[in-house]
């Protein structure tokens, strides 16, 4: 494998025992009409999936592109899956960016978002349920951004508890903030972005909640 190919792979979480030879599901699946999906996607022809395939932000056109580079992947769809998800209560419908078909016939579903937006709490919901559609149909899933940083390595981010609870507090006194308005804290405790974002996952429900661009006390 190339450098890239080892990347990518390992951000893939597969099933313990994934389900092997899905072509007939894969040859099933097809383009949800942009009307449906409330999107203006773009075209981006990739040789793996032999026509143009959807996109929707530069993250997942990147992504898109380098996958048509991997040796283990046979096929590439695009927003070609519907997966329902509850939010208030409302069964609302969510489609996963990229579906890929591997040589030995693992289905993978791979989700495009900047890390930031990966502990907004309308996708946290997303993921959880993209999780549990994989594991019940043995497929692989990967939750990432353009730059291979996955939602599993978010959650293995560490921050001391008492800084945790320093930035609770921080959060408590401003009621709501986005994360520029956070770069005072991040200094004084040498925090990364990704750290900024674990807090946030890490305490989101009880303390916090990140929806909109603002980072909230909850």
């Amino acid at each position: 494998m190339t450098k890239l190919e080892k990347i990518i792979w390992s951000k893939i979480i597969f099933c313990r025992d994934p389900k092997r030879n899905c072509f007939k599901y894969f040859n099933k699946l097809k383009v949800i009409p942009t009307t449906d999906r409330f999107k203006c996607g773009k075209l981006l022809k990739v040789t793996k999936s032999k026509k143009e395939l959807v996109y929707d932000s530069y993250s997942e056109k990147k992504v898109l592109k380098d996958l048509d580079n991997c040796k283990f992947v046979k096929e590439i769809k695009t927003q070609s899956l519907i997966i329902n998800y509850v939010p208030m209560l409302k069964i609302r419908k969510y489609y996963p960016d990229i579906q890929l078909l591997l040589n030995d016939g693992v289905v993978v579903i791979i989700e495009v978002k900047p890390f930031r937006e990966m502990v907004n709490k309308k996708n946290i919901l997303k993921h959880e349920a993209l999780v549990k559609y994989c594991k019940k149909h043995r497929f692989g899933y990967a939750i990432i951004d353009y730059d291979y940083y996955s939602f599993e390595d978010l959650k293995n981010e560490k921050v001391p508890i008492i800084v945790q609870n320093k930035f609770i507090k921080f959060v408590k006194e401003k009621k709501e903030l986005t994360f520029d308005e956070c770069d005072s804290f991040k200094e004084k405790y040498h925090l990364t972005d990704y750290q900024l974002c674990y807090i946030i996952w890490n305490n989101r429900k009880k303390h916090l909640v990140y929806n909109q661009h603002l980072i909230k006390y909850i």
